[in-house]
């Protein structure tokens, strides 16, 4: 926000800018970013103590509720403890009490932030700053932040994933364990040039999980020609639940698996067998990377040359998961005279060992017991083991060694090129960017797997060059050919200004304030949809357009309505034809996805009209209907179609009735349908 010339100063001095720090160098933008930051903190703190006074804790349990996407599973005591830094900020500044979802009370202000109301009720408690930060931070939405560049304890450069638009933003608490590519979601306020987040997450995103967010960006831009900040707020549920799948998956440990894709479970088979000889010359050809000959060699032998002790790996040609890997390792089979293990590493493998060591020696061996440990205890016991076992350190010193990995590396590197990820949606990192989006995915996912290889000290050299190799075989290391701008907002902003400026005319020569609110409403939601192009075309066309839509759902051209309009007296206003002027308003209907009984879009009486309610039986009930039989049950009406809920097992403060909960008057409370669910006429 830009402060004006007769404003208070943001310095704090209590003089008008104009007077004060207007024509001096601005304030260090550390001072001002500490006064902004204790600023919030009062604000926070006022805000909360008002909640919970005046509001109450039903409030808080829906507004929780709602933030909380109403999961399945019992809530637990405070489920936003571990997102407070997002719930609390979304609380004051965002949420929004809608009496269609819930019933708290009659005194309860609708579609109003708490921070409005306070800022109503409680307004000589603030300050200017305070007040301020409240203009700046109301109905900001949450967006996925990327970190483009960091500056350790002071802040860093960040780029909205979904809006495109870069914000150097002070943060030293939350930059200090940040890098390029760490991804957050947070909400971005700007007071004067001090922009600061207002609500982030707990936790950094790493870039592997992009690709999913550029999903969600594409979801949006299927029907909004551009993202801004109301198509945000419009789409804030999925934006959160994207943002708590992603917080689960981070916390859970990763599904380990083997290169079948069986989940690792290690399988100790037990055996007690007849004749080892018999054993070894049945078993020994499992191995397909160590002919029977050599497998005997290694063999300890009795004085006739009868195998006693051998090893034989279980083994086939070829690898899944890499083409520079010639052999896959299924198995580890130990004969010590007359007893026979089998070490695998799934429960897949060990039936199948199972059958074909019953296949091949029947009655000769007869199966003991199976010992199974997980992962977790494997790996303890052999953290205890480490000083038994070769030094890493010592063995990736030996030339030979280190000529095998890379190689393998190499051609693990050159092989995923082309092997098809799920993370790019079943496309090949070389299919996938060939699109502006597939090539950010590709590169979100390179910056991760260098992460990941630059922890081994040992390996990173080795990995690293690997990778770089991929990225010049991808072209990634160099930029992008610029494209022209496709979309020119400058050019849509001007038409929209004119549209709206014509409506506002005709509002005031022929509508009421309602009806002409309504229509500008329906411009920003034009402007946004991407198969309307606002900039083309006549702007009294499209002023005419969307003052029909606007007639043609209130029944303005109705004689018997107060407000009474004809499409003859609208083409004589805007000098339009009335039949391009009804086509372009049936398109727009049809390309806004707006029926008869819209609540955006009706007056309230007209929402009223349309409003339908359904029994538990399965019957639509009509709004107009009001005069219910006494006897009629309405405690089975339910709302099939909204898409926000309440579990019925959410504990409400004493005294308060569930929706559809009897009162104590005897009378059920009732839920309405979402109607524009539901096409009732198809005017075109």
């Amino acid at each position: 926000m830009k402060t004006g010339r007769n404003q208070p100063c943001p310095c704090g001095s209590g003089k008008k800018y104009k007077k004060c720090c207007l024509n001096k160098a601005k304030p260090p933008l550390d001072l001002l970013w500490r006064r902004l930051g204790n600023a919030h903190d009062r604000l926070i703190d006022k805000l909360l103590t008002f909640a919970d006074r005046f509001l109450g804790e039903l409030a808080m349990a829906l507004a929780m509720g709602d933030f909380m996407l109403w999961p399945e599973t019992d809530l637990p005591k405070d489920p936003a403890d571990e997102h407070v830094q997002l719930f609390t900020p979304w609380f004051v500044f965002n949420w929004v009490y809608d009496p269609d979802y819930s019933d708290i009370g009659p005194n309860m202000p609708t579609h109003q932030t708490v921070a409005q109301i306070y800022a109503r009720e409680q307004s000589l408690d603030l300050d200017e700053l305070e007040r301020r930060l409240i203009d700046a931070a109301v109905n900001q939405p949450y967006s996925f932040l990327e970190v483009v560049s960091c500056n350790p304890g002071q802040g860093f450069r960040l780029k909205d994933i979904l809006q495109g638009v870069e914000t150097d933003v002070m943060e030293k608490k939350g930059s200090e364990n940040a890098r390029p590519g760490d991804i957050l979601l947070g909400r971005i306020v700007q007071v004067d040039y001090v922009a600061m987040l207002v609500g982030c997450s707990s936790i950094l995103i790493p870039p592997s999980r992009k690709p999913a967010i550029i999903d969600l960006r594409n979801y949006l831009l299927q029907e909004n020609r551009y993202i801004t900040a109301d198509v945000l707020n419009e789409y804030d549920t999925e934006i959160r639940e994207l943002y708590f799948h992603i917080y689960k998956a981070q916390l859970q440990p990763p599904k380990i698996c083997n290169t079948d894709g069986d989940p690792l479970m290690f399988h100790t088979l037990h055996y007690e067998i007849d004749d080892p000889e018999t054993a070894f010359r049945r078993l020994s050809d499992l191995s397909a990377t160590e002919d029977p000959q050599t497998l005997r060699n290694e063999a300890t032998l009795d004085a006739q040359g009868m195998v006693l002790k051998a090893e034989i790996p279980w083994s086939r040609k070829g690898h899944k998961a890499s083409s520079a890997l010639d052999n896959t390792i299924l198995g580890h089979i130990v004969i010590d005279h007359r007893k026979l293990s089998v070490e695998v590493n799934s429960e897949a493998r060990a039936k199948t060992i199972r059958q074909e060591i019953k296949a091949r020696l029947g009655g000769q061996a007869r199966y003991k017991k199976t010992k199974i440990q997980s992962p977790e205890t494997m790996l303890s016991k052999g953290q205890n083991a480490q000083a038994k076992e070769i030094d890493q350190n010592e063995l990736m010193q030996i030339p030979e060694v280190q000529e095998r990995l890379a190689k393998v590396l190499t051609a693990h590197w050159e092989g995923w090129i082309d092997q098809k990820l799920p993370a790019l949606g079943g496309q090949t990192p070389r299919k996938a960017i060939k699109t502006p989006d597939g090539r950010e995915s590709v590169e979100a996912l390179l910056l991760d797997a260098e992460r990941q290889a630059a922890r081994d000290e040992q390996m990173a050299p080795i990995g690293l060059t690997a990778i770089e190799d991929v990225r010049r075989q991808l072209r990634l290391d160099k930029a992008p050919a610029a494209k022209a701008q496709t979309i020119d907002k400058q050019k849509i902003k001007a038409s929209l200004l004119e549209i709206k400026n014509k409506i506002e005319n005709f509002g005031q020569a022929r509508l009421n304030e309602l009806y002409t609110g309504l229509a500008l409403k329906l411009c920003d939601r034009i402007a946004r949809t991407r198969r309307l192009t606002i900039e083309r075309g006549r702007t009294e066309i499209w002023a005419a357009a969307v003052i029909h839509v606007i007639a043609r759902l209130n029944f303005l051209f109705d004689p018997e309505n107060e407000i009474y309009i004809t499409t003859d007296e609208m083409g004589a206003f805007f000098g339009t034809k009335k039949t391009t002027v009804s086509n372009k308003a049936g398109f727009i209907q049809e390309a806004c996805n707006i029926y008869f009984g819209d609540k955006e879009f009706s007056a309230p009486e007209i929402y009223e009209l349309f409003r339908l309610y359904e029994t538990e039986d399965g019957f639509l009930v009509p709004g107009f209907m009001t005069d219910f039989p006494d006897d009629m049950d309405l405690t089975g009406f339910k709302s099939p179609w909204d898409k926000k809920r309440r579990p019925d097992d959410v504990k409400l403060p004493q005294g308060e009735k569930a929706i559809g909960e009897k009162s104590s008057h005897g009378t059920d409370k009732k839920k309405e349908t979402d109607s524009r669910q539901i096409k009732l006429f198809d005017d075109s």
